[in-house]
């Protein structure tokens, strides 16, 4: 069974009241009624619900030099989600690429399209040069192929037309998933890239790309993002962001001015300095825009690159059209030094002349795995961004670490700390008082296609009744989370489901408590 956390909303104020005279009856107290949503938020609704959506886009990497990463991710994300499960919640997993084309790079641009397929079948894509790493970003953690992953039909809100979507998808133990095969299982197959995308990486294009083809009726990545979801964008690389102008890519690619001294073609170099300034002593960068002359210009227009402040205000512009104050989060996982940020992230000039003649600044951290060197240079672009939408106290990690689970348990625990539990706004009156518990008198309804079916009280322990698909209990004294202990209120609801029941869309939930005439007195 699932156990969710119920919290109040302060919406249809009029049919609430008419449920709360029908609970008075003849009882002189007054009882306050709360809405708890399964699908949707008002926006009059107070800022506590049921609501467990979680939208993750993960935003990788793929890269010549991101093999070892990619088999980081897979080998170590589990606690991600495992936490999800363990606290309800609803989530959706999209991945895409960093991948978005350049100057000399072959095959189809990925970026911004959400990718679904194992990467057991897709062995070209984990070559690069001499390298092959097929087996350690792939099949070392998967064994499934397309046939035995093909994703279930699923509708999304406002269309009944049930299509495969390119994306993981979990509620309650109901997956879009076959039979027999968990979230995790799928994420290790679908999640690897490969390494044969463009070396030109542009993630913050990728996100917004991404988000473009999620508003897109026509495309399979429509109906992604929700508006009562919480979205967490996870970025991992190794790489400065290149989100170029295309209209500006003579410039960038071709006139040698954002090269180095000595550099016969354009490296990635280009994209630190295009898009990166530093000064003063000790030596600090932050996000630049540059014309075509490689000057900083304060015309949007004019920059090389996307300017950061393009990622800016579209995240930000999710966020404000979001319900019942849902967040953007944003997680990185780059070249910032082991410990970030209590080890700081310096920017000196590297040891290595030929690194230091094309970029000007040395690698942001560098360490060596199972034999192989990992560098990676500063991600300042991508930082700006993550810094603007934090992800709990950090939310900025080494992308050189041997181990991504720290990372990955400390980014998902700061997402799950937005999922608030279901504090009752009012103080319940104790019906008892000669006794030490909460003696409460508290009605539980959920309403699917306007049919009403009251919901049982669970049984000790949290047990679901034997016929029942849901109970409900009361949290009380010190069983409350530190949000719902506050003065003028003493309860919170937990909401206990079946495992593995689907839970339909539009299914609401609504609580009605008897509150206290002196709550002033009885909730100090």
């Amino acid at each position: 069974m699932t156990t969710l956390k119920l919290a109040p909303s302060s919406s249809r104020a009029a049919s609430l009241a008419l449920l709360a005279l029908g609970l008075i009856g003849c009882n002189n107290h007054p009882i306050k009624p709360i809405e708890i949503t399964g699908n949707s938020v008002p926006l009059e609704s107070l800022p506590l619900d049921v609501n467990r959506k979680v939208d993750v886009l993960l935003v990788l990497d793929n890269s010549g030099s991101m093999g070892e990463e990619q088999a980081n991710l897979a080998a170590n994300f589990g606690p991600f989600i495992e936490r999800l499960e363990a606290v309800g919640a609803d989530y959706r997993i999209g991945i895409t690429t960093t991948d978005l084309g350049g100057p000399q790079c072959a095959g189809v641009a990925t970026g911004g399209r959400l990718q679904a397929s194992s990467c057991v079948d897709r062995p070209d894509d984990f070559s690069f040069g001499q390298a092959d790493v097929h087996e350690v970003a792939c099949t070392q953690h998967c064994s499934l192929g397309d046939a035995e992953l093909e994703l279930r039909p699923t509708t999304i809100a406002g269309s009944s037309e049930a299509l495969r979507r390119p994306w993981i998808q979990s509620f309650n133990g109901v997956t879009n998933l076959p039979e027999g095969i968990d979230p995790l299982t799928a994420f290790q197959c679908l999640a690897p890239q490969g390494i044969a995308g463009c070396g030109w990486e542009s993630p913050l294009e990728a996100i917004a790309r991404a988000v473009g083809n999620m508003n897109d009726e026509t495309r399979p990545e429509y109906g992604f993002l929700r508006d009562d979801a919480l979205l967490a964008v996870l970025i991992v690389t190794d790489e400065v962001d290149c989100s170029y102008r295309s209209d500006h890519e003579d410039a960038l690619f071709y006139s040698g001015d954002f090269w180095a001294d000595g550099a016969a073609y354009a490296t990635s170099a280009v994209c630190w300095n295009a898009g990166v300034g530093c000064s003063g002593n000790p030596l600090d960068c932050q996000p630049t825009d540059f014309g075509d002359d490689a000057q900083p210009t304060t015309d949007p227009s004019a920059a090389v690159l996307h300017p950061v402040s393009r990622y800016l205000d579209l995240l930000q512009g999710i966020a404000d059209a979001k319900l019942a104050d849902r967040e953007v989060l944003v997680s990185l996982i780059a070249g910032v030094p082991e410990g970030y940020p209590e080890v700081p992230l310096v920017y000196a000039a590297s040891d290595d002349a030929e690194f230091q003649e094309l970029f000007g600044i040395g690698a942001g951290c560098t360490s060596t795995i199972d034999g192989v060197e990992q560098t990676a240079l500063p991600p300042v672009r991508l930082k700006a961004l993550a810094e603007a939408f934090p992800v709990g106290d950090r939310g900025i990690y080494s992308v050189c670490s041997a181990d991504y689970t720290p990372a990955i348990s400390d980014i998902v625990e700061g997402l799950t700390i937005e999922l608030p539990p279901a504090c009752y706004g009012a103080c319940v009156r104790d019906l008892d008082l000669s006794t030490d518990e909460l003696d409460y008198n508290c009605e539980v309804s959920q309403e699917v296609d306007e049919v009403k079916q009251k919901l049982p009280e669970c049984l000790e322990g949290g047990e679901l009744p034997a016929d029942a698909n849901a109970c409900w209990q009361v949290l009380t004294g010190a069983e409350l989370a530190a949000e719902c202990d506050r003065v003028g209120q003493n309860v919170e609801f937990e909401l206990v489901r079946r495992f593995g029941v689907e839970i339909p869309d539009n299914a609401n939930v609504t609580a009605a408590c008897e509150v206290s005439t002196q709550p002033t007195i009885d909730c100090p």
